[in-house]
């Protein structure tokens, strides 16, 4: 019986050799591609990673770049309008040196006795309150009412 079971599958794979080794490709084949086919989804899947990365570094320098654009504008609109209370600044001071200067003059004569007119301690008294509300709490700009500051530099 075991002989018969022996003869059975020796003839068969005797007459059955093609087919069994088309069949034995066969697997190989498929397991060959289906390794390839994981390897190429892993690569794939790499790649659209990389690529959504790179996206994201992307966006995030758009944004920086755009946040330092508004920055720079920020910067030079606080520079305008600190180059615009400059030139206020100067243009009142020159206008009280030259009311100081008229106002002396009128009463040039009297001084040399040492006598001054009323109107000039007045305004002498005037630019000395004026000059201590400076000092102690800034000039108020005649433009856009924001305050101006002075600050003493230290050496």
């Amino acid at each position: 019986m075991i002989k018969d079971i022996y003869k059975l599958i020796k003839s068969f794979f005797v007459s059955n050799k093609s087919y069994l080794l088309l069949g034995i490709i066969l697997i190989v084949g498929f397991g060959s591609l289906y390794r390839l086919g994981i390897s190429h989804g892993k690569s794939m899947a790499k790649q659209e990673y990389i690529a959504l990365e790179a996206q994201q570094a992307m966006d995030t320098l758009s944004q920086l770049i755009e946040s330092t654009k508004q920055l720079t504008k920020t910067a030079n609109d606080a520079s305008y309008s600190l180059s615009q209370q400059i030139a206020e600044r100067k243009l009142y001071d020159e206008q009280s040196t030259q009311a100081l200067q008229d106002a002396l003059n009128k009463t040039a004569n009297d001084r040399n006795h040492c006598v001054f007119d009323d109107s000039v301690l007045q305004f002498i008294d005037s630019a000395r309150a004026n000059a201590a509300q400076a000092t102690t709490h800034g000039f108020t700009s005649t433009t856009d009412g924001t305050m101006r500051i002075t600050r003493k530099t230290t050496k």
